[in-house]
């Protein structure tokens, strides 16, 4: 069969400034799953269309390809199946409309969607968007199985794990799909499908992403998490059974971006690369071993309880220029009771003194806004980050918690009442509080937040002011996650 993946375009408030493209690493996975036995192509519709910034309301814009330029490659390329990754349930409403731009070219392309907001709502998708199928969880097998139906004569979609569809008008949603277990099994990413030259070209414009300063790719080595942080949103696609690739397949693969694409820098997008320190020595020395000259980065954060002198030195030695650590918050019964994270914020200290000592460079990501915490425990949460920073943080990276669909933190929210009037996908998109509790109000949290980040060293009080006219625009500008 032709199929086609399709990433759709993204909405990103105004404030960020220019667009921060990175490559649909998991979509770019399915293909190569697929391409085994079908014919697939890749549309990457915000690299492709990075430059095209079309105004949405008075503070967001949609970036990329048009709906009716996506629609023509379509026509052209004339595909049996279009599949579209939903990322982001912010961006939920650029991807419904290039479905229905699908089906405005042929109503009998079948039109399938995954990824995390349709892993979350399913019931949602099928009904408001029009899509034939989605996909939830992780997608590998579950689409490579609806294809092989799809191209057989009896097609009983019932079998299929992990999958919903409509039948006589009723959503039917089958059985949980089993995580695959052993990730060497998947193919490297079909990257030549995608716009490989036009990532860094992208990111050299936009300022937020300062540290990528060569041609770069995004990598991932673990699928899953074991922790249950109340916020989170990862185990709705990954489960929480922590799977790794083993040090031999990443390397590899990390040769292979050197020797094809002559990539000089990487972002590991892991969420717990280093929780298995041996596997974490063992890709290090293999690096080093294979004398393979790359720049990389964990700018999704790592544990700080996995860190130790002798790891972070092995992963200098290897190319690493930067990590993230997350506490979150600086207050212990909040990081216990209140996020779930089960994370010692000493342990957060000593990884970030060990970094300076190695002379690795340390973000630390932190949130603020959840339920049952209190405007005294952000004020010890910005005296915690202030103290990181004289302990040698280079970066510290304030959030406001987001109720996304499937996460403890929607449910606590929706609950208790606390969700503000108007929220909806396409809020989402934005950067204002959408959670207000008794303990603070939206402006509340976006006082705290601006004056959290004035901590930053790359930005000042005046560097915001010139961003934005007022603290409410000011406060779009940080909290993106550069």
């Amino acid at each position: 069969m032709r199929v086609c993946l399709i990433n759709p375009p993204r909405i990103q408030p105004k404030a960020w400034g220019k667009p921060n493209v990175f490559p649909p690493i998991v979509l770019a996975s399915v293909a190569a799953v697929l391409e085994k036995k079908h014919v697939v192509s890749i549309i990457d519709a915000p690299t492709e269309g990075w430059k095209n910034l079309v105004e949405m309301d008075e503070t967001k814009y949609r970036v990329g390809l048009s709906a009716q330029a996506i629609a023509e490659r379509v026509r052209q390329w004339n595909p049996n199946v279009v599949i579209l990754e939903i990322l982001f349930s912010g961006w939920s409403k650029t991807a419904f409309e290039v479905v229905k731009a699908v089906k405005a070219v042929n109503r009998n392309i079948l039109v399938v969607l995954m990824g995390q907001h349709p892993s979350a709502r399913p019931e949602a998708c099928l009904s408001e968007a029009g899509a034939d199928f989605v996909v939830i969880g992780e997608p590998e097998n579950t689409v490579s199985e609806l294809i092989d139906v799809l191209e057989s004569k009896n097609q009983d979609f019932s079998k299929i794990n992990g999958l919903g569809y409509k039948k006589n008008g009723q959503t039917v949603l089958t059985s949980k799909r089993d995580f695959i277990i052993d990730l060497d099994s998947l193919p490297f990413p079909a990257r030549h499908l995608l716009p490989m030259n036009l990532y860094y070209e992208a990111v050299k414009e936009n300022p937020l992403r300062g540290e990528i300063s060569k041609p770069w790719t995004i990598v991932t080595t673990t699928r899953g998490c074991p922790y249950s942080c109340v916020f989170c949103s990862v185990c709705i696609l990954w489960g929480r059974t922590w799977r790794a690739r083993s040090p031999k397949n990443v390397v590899d693969e990390i040769e292979h971006l050197i020797k094809t694409y002559g990539l000089k820098q990487i972002d590991f997008y892991d969420e717990n690369m280093t929780l298995d320190k041996k596997r974490m020595t063992d890709i290090c020395d293999l690096i080093v071993e294979r004398d393979l000259h790359i720049e990389w980065f964990t700018p999704n954060g790592i544990r700080a309880d996995t860190l130790d002198e002798t790891l972070l030195r092995k992963m200098k030695k290897a190319g690493c220029k930067k990590i993230r650590v997350a506490p979150e918050s600086g207050v212990q019964r909040v990081v216990n009771e209140i996020i779930g994270k089960n994370l010692d914020l000493k342990t957060v200290e000593q990884a970030v003194v060990l970094c300076k000592k190695v002379g690795i460079k340390v973000g630390c990501f932190f949130v603020i806004g959840l339920i049952g915490e209190t405007k005294k425990d952000i004020e010890e949460t910005i005296n915690f980050a202030a103290k990181l920073r004289r302990l040698g943080a280079d970066s510290l990276i304030f959030s406001i918690a987001m109720p996304l669909y499937g996460t403890a933190f929607y449910e606590q929210a929706k609950q208790s009442g606390f969700l503000r009037e108007g929220f909806c996908d396409y809020a989402l998109a934005a950067t204002e509080p959408l959670v207000e509790t008794p303990q603070f109000t939206a402006a509340d949290l976006q006082e705290l937040c601006v004056r959290a980040n004035l901590l930053n060293p790359t930005f000042t009080r005046d560097k915001i002011l010139r961003a934005a006219r007022n603290p409410k625009k000011a406060i779009k500008v940080l909290l993106k996650k550069n």
